[in-house]
């Protein structure tokens, strides 16, 4: 073998190895599709985390009382013998809870369960697709927690929904992929994202009682400038605590928007063909 052939030889399996390196450590595990019995799991686990965090600051406050006070157990008394039940205030403060109405107009709430990548908390939307990359394949995932928007119920139909996504926020399992999913989705002309209902859709009456419905809502969604009609399957609960949980998922062509999926040395190709999907945390208006 030839000098020039064998450093030829050594450069490929340099850039073998590398690429299998990137593959094994660095390409990150994607997450999970959006899943309605998950979501509901981890706005459990987003919510008992607040309690606690509010508990210590509580705490923390106590103590500073007491320490000013000198003595907070008569302040305490004094409170109690003013209120006559210092429990009834108590329970006066606590959340009502769902009353059973389902109708009105439901807000995207984001102070409860704030977007994280990691563990799909809060509300958020975004894609997957599948690459193939020169040592395998991967499911890249972008997902942006910038989401505003609201849906509305009458007459036991969802008559109205209007979602609105940042495509500047958005974030994926592979830092390095972001800056080119921006620029292959137009993010610096087109900053946003939207999906406007079309036509009203009857709700399963499951979902007065606080039973996982699933219904299938056909609209407009717009990204990079341009809007195609779009199907979105979609499942919701109503809670005990009176929140709302909405999950949705749409298969999309990227053609159909004029979005071409970026590439890079390492991807063999990219899939035309991909998922929208969205994670709603919703609070009755």
């Amino acid at each position: 073998m030839s000098g020039k052939k064998k450093w030829l030889a050594v450069g490929g399996v340099v850039v073998v190895a590398a690429a299998a390196i990137w593959f094994v450590f660095l390409r990150g595990d994607a997450p999970d599709a959006v899943d309605i019995d998950a979501a509901n799991q981890q706005l459990d686990a987003d919510l008992a985390a607040a309690t606690q965090d509010d508990a210590a600051d509580d705490g923390a406050a106590t103590d500073d009382d007491d320490a000013a006070t000198g003595d907070d157990g008569a302040a305490t008394d004094d409170d109690d013998a003013a209120t006559g039940d210092d429990g009834a205030a108590t329970d006066a403060d606590a959340p009502a809870g769902f009353d059973g109405d389902v109708s009105g107009e439901w807000i995207v709430d984001d102070d409860i369960g704030s977007f994280d990548f990691e563990t799909a908390s809060g509300s958020f939307a975004g894609f997957r697709v599948d690459e193939e990359l020169t040592v395998g394949a991967v499911v890249a995932v972008g997902r942006s927690g910038g989401v505003t928007g609201s849906l509305t119920i009458a007459d036991g139909e969802l008559v109205a929904a209007q979602i609105t996504v940042d495509m500047n926020a958005i974030v994926s399992n592979d830092s390095r992929r972001e800056g080119a999913i921006r620029r292959a989705v137009g993010a610096a002309d087109h900053p946003t994202a939207t999906f406007v209902l079309g036509a009203p859709v009857p709700l399963p009456d499951g979902l007065a009682e606080g039973e996982v419905v699933s219904i299938e809502a056909a609209g407009d969604l717009t990204v990079n400038g341009v809007t195609s009609p779009t199907t979105f399957s979609i499942d919701a609960l109503v809670r005990d605590d009176g929140l709302g949980v909405v999950t949705g998922s749409a298969d999309i062509v990227f053609a159909d928007f004029d979005v071409t999926p970026p590439s890079a040395p390492i991807v063999v190709s990219i899939d035309d063909e991909g998922i929208v999907e969205f994670q709603l945390v919703v609070a009755k208006g």
